[in-house]
């Protein structure tokens, strides 16, 4: 394709990026994704100041595809190095097979440190394994709170009453014992205070990588997010700031789940851990959830969720990174993708919690 431009957006090429959206999503879903739009790459802290990085690809007047990055910065071995996520990517179902992925792929892969494909589709995976490293897919983990309700939906109302009792003893005999902590207090908050800068400098050199968690990114990521609604949980250990987790709900309203959306803290502090988890239980029981969902990578978070009587799930998270602009040695990819076990990862990261 000797005529093929990947270019990156300009805000006169709006309109046309939009006709595009509504040909592969539908006109129904336009508006909707409008907002999501303004939201995720003009309102986001990390955006640059000449607007969103968006590349686009076209044949002399025609857009092809496109991919949209969420840039922010991120721990990356020792040290912050420029991210970003890929977002919306898409191409005429009229040009593909003609290398147009992967044209858009590599040149956003090329403008970063890290390049993250998270959440892949089925169609767009076997592209990224091709071009990035393959690390997915992310580890779930799964309790059943109300295991009536979850009886009743396998084996239906007359049969799951009378195996719902049952099922639950039964896992209750496999779960842990409660975890108990002591010295720490969780409660919820409104908003996320300028000490969680101090907490994000603190606990990032306890992980290989992580997405930067300033007070900005989220308030941002999970405040100001137009598509979904979190509670945030804090802990305090002696007054100080020592973790957080951000929790939501979703589902039929005989069938709603809670969702730990992200949980951060110095990740050898299982104490914080532990509150934490514990105190989006007593949430999620409290308002008459059935089951509790978690989607991490890292191990001793996965550690700790068991504890807690969580069982490992199956997930189609599937997660693909490039580390081209990360330099050689100790900081270099192949040390930190050895690592893998000590990555944080959460559904709250990239564009994974898309309602």
């Amino acid at each position: 394709m000797t005529s093929l431009e990947i270019v990156r957006r300009r805000p006169e090429h709006d309109a046309e990026l939009f006709a595009l959206y509504a040909e592969v999503f539908g006109g129904g879903n336009l508006e909707r994704s409008r907002k999501r739009y303004d939201w995720q790459y003009f309102e986001n802290p990390n955006t640059p100041e000449d607007g969103p990085v968006i590349w686009m690809a076209r044949e002399g007047d025609l857009l092809l595809g496109q991919m949209a990055t969420m840039p922010f910065p991120m721990w990356w071995g020792d040290r912050e190095v420029r991210a970003s996520a890929g977002n919306d990517y898409f191409v005429r179902k009229s040009v593909q097979g003609r290398g147009i992925g992967i044209a858009l792929s590599n040149r956003w892969a090329d403008e970063v440190d890290v390049a993250l494909a998270l959440g892949l589709t089925p169609s767009s995976y076997p592209l990224f394994r091709k071009l990035f490293t393959d690390v997915g897919p992310v580890p779930s983990f799964l309790k059943i709170l109300d295991s009536t309700a979850v009886a009743r939906k396998k084996w239906g109302p007359l049969a799951g009453t009378l195996a719902g009792p049952i099922l639950g003893l039964g896992l209750s005999l496999v779960s842990g014992n409660p975890v108990r902590t002591v010295g720490l207090d969780v409660r919820p908050v409104e908003g996320f205070s300028d000490e969680y800068d101090e907490l994000w400098l603190r606990a990032r050199a306890s992980y290989a990588t992580c997405v930067r968690r300033d007070a900005a990114y989220l308030r941002w990521k999970y405040l100001a997010c137009p598509f979904r609604s979190y509670r945030v949980l804090e802990a305090r250990t002696a007054g100080t700031l020592s973790g957080y987790a951000v929790i939501r709900e979703e589902g039929d309203p005989a069938f709603r789940r809670g969702v730990i959306a992200d949980l951060f803290c110095d990740t050898t502090d299982s104490a914080t851990q532990d509150a934490l988890i514990a105190a989006a239980l007593a949430d999620f029981s409290g308002k008459g959830l059935v089951r509790a969902e978690v989607y991490c990578l890292n191990r001793r978070l996965g550690k700790a969720l068991k504890r807690h009587g969580f069982r490992s799930g199956t997930t189609a998270v599937q997660y693909c990174v490039a580390c081209r602009g990360t330099p050689d040695g100790s900081f270099g990819p192949k040390t930190v993708l050895n690592d893998l076990a000590n990555w944080n990862l959460f559904l709250g990261d990239g564009d994974l919690d898309r309602a």
